[in-house]
């Protein structure tokens, strides 16, 4: 029946008809279907831009909170920051750990946009592509099921023992976390997957791969030279700061550290409990990504 729903749902959509889209969700999907409304652009402010995910009897940790909080409800600030770099400079997106698709969706709203969201544990992948299904945007999607890393071939992602909610912190670092399983998937560098598509300019990278950002970046560094995107990265206490201040320096880059209130500018890169994700900006592009954060109400403090 959600199937055979969905194409009179989209077209509801298409109307602007957003209330009676909601409502026929929430009929088909006995509450599943979660609607997340993002911020309205300066440029089309009389629109409200929507995704739309499955909340998974709530196991769905990234779309519980927006349910529960709305769009502040989650990695504030990060889902202001991504968005708006995006409308700032449209082009392509690589969503690496793109778990179960919120940031791959949050990307996709925005027209001009091609989204590549790489998701290697392949049960998350198939929940990925039940979320793009219920969104007319994603078109601009295109899945890939395989690892990002420094190498290419075979690598072995570390997946946690089974819990209540969906597994969202898998990782190709072998000391990741005690009792983990190994699980053989396919990888590939993002300067090689960029070849391989083309070599389109990208604008936007995003990195959650708990602990193994570096490795991602360090199969980047012609990416990275190339097209001169923000990488928003996620930075632990278990995380090769060394490595990633060296992908900083060889490709003159500045972190920007993100909390809730605050961005701090120009600080070596380290682990803060109250920042974890990390913006690294090309230097020549850091007054522009700092509009973008002055523009979500953070204060900006440059070191």
């Amino acid at each position: 029946m959600l199937t055979r729903t969905r194409v009179p749902v989209h077209a509801l959509e298409g109307l602007r008809a957003h209330t009676l889209a909601d409502r026929a969700d929430r009929i088909v999907a006995h509450g599943e279907i979660v609607a997340v409304r993002l911020p309205p652009s300066a440029r089309a402010w009389r629109s409200t831009p929507r995704i739309k995910a499955l909340r998974r009897n709530g196991s769905d940790q990234c779309v519980e909170a927006f349910r529960l909080a709305g769009w502040l409800g989650y990695e504030r600030p990060l889902p202001d920051l991504f968005l708006g770099a995006l409308r700032r400079r449209p082009g392509t997106v690589l969503d690496v750990g793109a778990n179960t698709g919120v940031y791959a969706l949050i990307a996709a709203s925005v027209r001009g946009t091609a989204v590549h969201a790489f998701e290697a544990y392949p049960p998350v992948a198939e929940l990925l592509r039940e979320n793009l299904a219920l969104n007319p945007s994603a078109a601009r999607v295109r899945v890939v099921q395989a690892a990002a890393s420094d190498r290419s071939g075979t690598i072995e992602l570390f997946v946690p023992p089974p819990s209540a909610a969906i597994e969202t912190s898998c990782s190709t670092d072998a000391s990741f976390r005690a009792g983990s399983t190994p699980v053989p998937v396919p990888a590939l560098t993002l300067d090689a997957y960029w070849h391989q598509v083309g070599r389109p300019e990208v604008t936007v990278v995003k990195i959650d791969v708990e602990g193994a950002e570096h490795r991602v970046l360090q199969g980047a560094s012609e990416l990275l030279l190339r097209s001169r995107p923000v990488s928003f990265v996620e930075v632990l206490p278990r995380a090769d700061l060394a490595a990633l201040e060296r992908v900083l320096d060889d490709a003159s880059l500045v972190d920007v550290r993100l909390s809730e209130r605050e961005a701090v500018v120009g600080d070596r890169v380290r682990f803060h409990d109250l920042a974890w994700n990390h913006a690294f900006v090309p230097r020549e592009r850091l007054d522009d990504f700092l509009a973008v954060v002055r523009e979500s109400g953070l204060v900006v403090t440059v070191l």
